[in-house]
């Protein structure tokens, strides 16, 4: 039976380990998406604000980004300070920032891979996290998967 040890890890395998924890999260949920990318010719919709709010947010926020209009958007409700409506949703996030970058037409089918990268960086953010007070590197990578494929980072 292998001794625990009270050495903390060097630099190099805490970096090994961060990464490895980056990869099962980004795995893990490309594995699970890439049956239904594949059937669906790239696009991923599930029931809730995915399909009804995320994916017409992005849309219309690339639009805007592209075009510069921060102004007053008519397109959304009936009518709303662009700003003010997606700074909480969108323009904060380094995530739709990457979007911005890809063609128009591209966006709909990058957003799983974002989907994927997300849970990848909570995984890793979560690990860091908890490695903080816990001994045993491999419970901090436990605990960064069950925080990054929570019931809230899968529905939000």
């Amino acid at each position: 039976m292998k001794q625990l040890s009270l050495r903390p890890l060097s630099w190099t395998e805490e970096r090994r380990n961060g990464l490895i924890a980056f990869l099962l999260g980004f795995g893990s949920l490309l594995l699970v998406l890439l049956p239904i990318l594949i059937a669906d010719g790239g696009y991923y919709i599930y029931y809730g604000d995915y399909n009804s709010q995320q994916i017409p947010f992005y849309q219309l926020a690339n639009d805007a980004v592209r075009t510069g209009s921060f102004g007053w958007n008519w397109y959304t409700d009936l009518g709303a300070n662009f700003i003010g409506s997606y700074s909480f949703y969108l323009l904060g996030s380094p995530f739709f920032w990457l979007s911005v970058l890809l063609p128009r037409s591209w966006v709909v089918f990058a957003m799983p891979f974002l989907l994927c990268l997300k849970h990848g960086v909570a995984a890793l953010t979560a690990y860091a996290y908890i490695r903080r007070f816990v001994r045993n590197p491999k419970a901090a990578m436990i605990g960064g998967m069950l925080y990054a494929f929570s019931g809230f980072q899968l529905f939000n």
